[in-house]
């Protein structure tokens, strides 16, 4: 059963179903999504997740969304919701995984899906790079556009300004082919095989 507008407040936990997922993978903001409050009627059915959670509307990853929430929210009954124990898994580190594991791989079940779970320290030095090349690409638009209004601003730019542009646009492709690239590197075995190794010889050499 999928509750009416009126069961909503204007405060609260953001509510997301299937459809609002598909909405937040263009444009991430949940601030003027439904919301559930304290009021909201017991009849309707729904599940709160921790900020961080990793949601899905498919349980095939090769042809699911995937959003990684940044704050507490209410799932329907058509969300899947993978809540990492970030004392062993990092939630970023899950979601670059399951993005690379998505562009690579062949249709899988999200609940036999196998990732190698190197130390948290490796694990926060990966995901403080690729976090890095995913904020250049998220605010990829908004450069862009800041760009092509330039010649309101500035006489005389209008040629530099179409030739920022298309460098601009050439670039970001250039970083999302670089994203894709890293993303196989790390997690098809090889950088994670040659990091833990060094890492087990600096600790023996310690000893």
């Amino acid at each position: 059963m999928v509750p009416s507008e009126k069961c909503f407040a204007k405060d609260g936990i953001p509510y997301i179903t299937e459809e609002v997922l598909k909405k937040l993978l263009i444009e991430d903001d949940t601030s003027d999504l439904p919301k559930i409050d304290s009021t909201f009627k017991e009849q309707f059915s729904f599940s709160r997740v921790p900020a961080q959670s990793i949601l899905l509307n498919k349980i095939n990853l090769k042809d699911t969304s995937i959003y990684q929430c940044k704050t507490d929210v209410c799932i329907g009954h058509d969300i899947i919701a993978i809540i990492p124990n970030e004392s062993i898994l990092i939630s970023d580190y899950l979601f670059h995984f399951m993005k690379w594991y998505q562009i690579n791989k062949e249709r899988r079940n999200v609940y036999r899906l196998m990732i190698d779970l190197p130390t948290i320290s490796i694990q926060l030095k990966v995901v403080q790079l690729l976090n890095a090349v995913q904020r250049l690409l998220t605010n990829k638009d908004s450069l862009v556009t800041a760009v092509k209004e330039l010649p309101q601003h500035f006489d005389h730019i209008s040629r530099q300004a179409k030739q920022h542009s298309k460098s601009l646009h050439h670039g970001f492709e250039q970083l999302q082919y670089l994203y894709i690239a890293m993303l196989d590197n790390i997690f098809n075995g090889d950088f994670l095989n040659v990091v833990q190794e060094y890492h087990t010889f600096q600790r023996l050499s310690n000893e």
